[in-house]
């Protein structure tokens, strides 16, 4: 760069028709970006405004400008791998996309921009629940990016959650679930048959959850010690487990690995489809012919996470039972959480009053 343009700030880079700029801005880094224009004029003029913006920033301790897109892509890159919720995030911010426009100033947001956001969601008939879960991944970007990134947005998400009706989880009981596992056997799709089963099977007796037992990999898998390792990327609660397997569970896994071994023997996950159009991959999602095994067996509703609270409902009951043990096999670090997942059928409760010692009677 000749002394005069270096003088100037701007310069042509080889095979460009466009002036480029350079200039220090208001955190004293050097910025170097493209004015977007062939005349020198015009390029001098954009430098002399970018240059008044930063001292602006500076003088008044003005906050750079950031976009609503700019907040997303920041987070969503900044925590895919220390989240292992990032795809629940990616649609969780897809929602707010709807109605926040990528190029919404996040440094003026208001709390009036938040009500907005509700009363959206609301027409369209989303849930509280949902719609909190959606503004915490809003507040959590702005909180990530202030303290990681050093900006100073607002937050007006704070206080704006909307109240939610505490609904008990579900948890088949034992007559549900002999009917849930008729349904399943009775698949019309072969290939489905060949992991819904075993599915149920799994995830009904080592108390893993859903995501667990559809991400587990074969090197995860000890035959001999008939014991699964978790280790903390492959956990909710980033912590190592050990879960082990009963007699059903490991015979599952066995033929599981029967069935991989006659398709796709080099495969490292357990859990693999057999169609044509996807064999050898991972099986992602049960969802859809969950459901469908669920509305053919009659059961009024479940969700695949149903199998977890019901073994783990089961288990307590089994005499001698140790909740202790039973919350490390779930992997929960808080007793707590285990307790949570504890549901009492109403013939247990009839009997808990009816074996109260007799002190007699009036």
């Amino acid at each position: 760069m000749s002394k005069r343009k270096k003088r100037e700030g701007i310069y042509k880079r080889k095979r460009s028709q466009f002036w480029w700029c350079t200039y220090v801005d208001s955190s004293g880094k050097r910025v170097r970006r493209p004015t977007g224009t062939a005349s020198k004029r015009e390029a001098i003029a954009l430098r002399t405004k970018w240059l008044a913006e930063e001292w602006s920033k500076t003088a008044h301790d003005i906050q750079p400008d950031r976009a609503f897109g700019q907040l997303a892509i920041m987070y969503l890159q900044g925590t895919k791998d220390i989240k292992r919720s990032h795809s629940t995030d990616l649609k969780r911010m897809k929602a707010l996309r709807q109605v926040f426009p990528v190029d919404l100033l996040m440094n003026n947001l208001t709390s009036d921009d938040v009500r907005g956001y509700i009363a959206h969601r609301l027409q369209k008939g989303i849930e509280n629940k949902t719609i909190n879960k959606e503004l915490s991944l809003l507040s959590a970007a702005i909180k990530w990016c202030n303290q990681q990134l050093d900006w100073e947005l607002p937050n007006p998400v704070v206080g704006k959650r909307l109240p939610e009706v505490v609904k008990e989880a579900r948890c088949l009981t034992m007559a549900e679930f002999k009917k849930l596992m008729v349904s399943v056997n009775a698949c019309w799709s072969s290939h489905t048959r060949n992991y819904l089963p075993d599915f149920c099977i799994l995830g009904y007796n080592t108390m893993m959850r859903p995501g667990e037992v559809l991400e587990l990999e074969w090197s995860r898998v000890d035959f001999v010690n008939s014991t699964v390792v978790l280790d903390v990327e492959d956990t909710k609660g980033k912590q190592r487990r050990l879960v082990p397997l009963n007699d059903a569970a490991k015979a599952t896994l066995l033929r599981l690995r029967r069935i991989a071994d006659d398709n796709f023997p080099d495969t490292q996950y357990v859990f693999t489809h057999t169609r044509p159009r996807s064999k050898g991959q991972r099986i992602q999602t049960v969802t859809k012919v969950w459901a469908t095994a669920v509305k053919r067996a009659g059961i009024a509703w479940a969700t695949p996470h149903c199998l977890r609270h019901t073994a783990i409902t089961e288990s307590v009951h089994v005499p001698n039972a140790n909740v202790v043990d039973i919350s490390r096999v779930a992997g929960h670090k808080d007793l707590k959480t285990t307790l949570g997942y504890i549901h009492v059928a109403d013939d247990r409760l009839h009997q808990t009053v009816a074996n109260l010692p007799k002190l007699g009677t009036l």
